[in-house]
């Protein structure tokens, strides 16, 4: 008999039009064989007190979600044998600075993922070297052997990489996400995700989304697209109900 991930997860109502149903609860039970938890740009970038690329107040926030909900939910999965994948912003030589996209992230946000997502351990050849701020990881969502990495290069991990051929290969057909953001990088791959025919569900207490300075406190846009991705993806749970899933599998 195949062991199960057994938790309820929820998902939102988008009708009638005069007065949407709202939250709705189902009881899940997944097979751990063909479950995969993915974490998505969940790394930290490094605080110099010189040139910080967070403000303290989003630091603190998303190393909380980070350390608190996205770490004991990773080490939960992987003490129930599920196989643990990292999707991540990278650099490579591809002539990404010369994209419509890269255009687009220098001058709406002022970055340069060329520039930025230089890493220290890759090969020159295919990658851009060097030592960055962004991509680092605190000690407990560090990768471990037998991780699989990806290297993504736009929002989403399944654009131009061999994530789908991973998850293929080990029989993954529900995807368990966490990570950074939820509007953006998280949110378009889980939405391909979807496209692919995987069933997705989100952690929801261990992401965030771009928010405004001022409604960091609030996380109101979070909020917000929580409730678009419970309409138009897939299910969401709190990550303490994904964890005692986990033990009660090993127990």
């Amino acid at each position: 008999m195949k062991e199960q991930l057994r938790f309820k997860a929820r998902y939102f109502q988008w009708f009638p039009a005069e007065k949407p149903l709202g939250h709705k609860e189902e009881a899940l039970a997944l097979d751990v064989s063909e479950t995969a938890f993915v974490l998505v740009d969940a790394y930290l970038p490094e605080k110099t007190g010189e040139t910080d690329l967070l403000s303290d107040v989003e630091y603190r926030l998303k190393y909380s979600i980070a350390v608190e909900h996205i770490a004991p939910a990773l080490e939960a999965a992987r003490k129930a044998l599920i196989p643990v994948v990292y999707v991540n912003n990278s650099a490579p030589n591809i002539c990404l600075e010369k994209s419509e996209f890269a255009r687009q992230l220098a001058r709406a946000q002022g970055f340069s993922i060329a520039d930025e997502f230089v890493e220290e351990t890759v090969d020159p050849l295919e990658y851009r070297h060097g030592r960055g701020q962004w991509l680092h990881f605190a000690p407990p969502l560090r990768p471990l052997p037998g991780d699989i990495y990806i290297r993504k290069h736009v929002y989403s991990g399944f654009y131009a990489t061999r994530l789908e051929a991973a998850l293929h290969h080990m029989n993954a057909k529900n995807l368990i996400f966490a990570g950074f953001r939820i509007d953006v990088c998280l949110g378009s791959t889980m939405l391909d995700a979807l496209y692919r025919n995987f069933k997705v569900l989100l952690l929801r207490d261990c992401t965030l989304a771009c928010e405004l300075p001022e409604e960091l406190t609030t996380r109101r846009f979070t909020e917000r697209m929580l409730i678009w991705f419970e309409t138009m993806i897939g299910m969401s749970a709190d990550s303490k109900d994904f964890i005692e899933a986990c033990t009660r599998v090993r127990a």
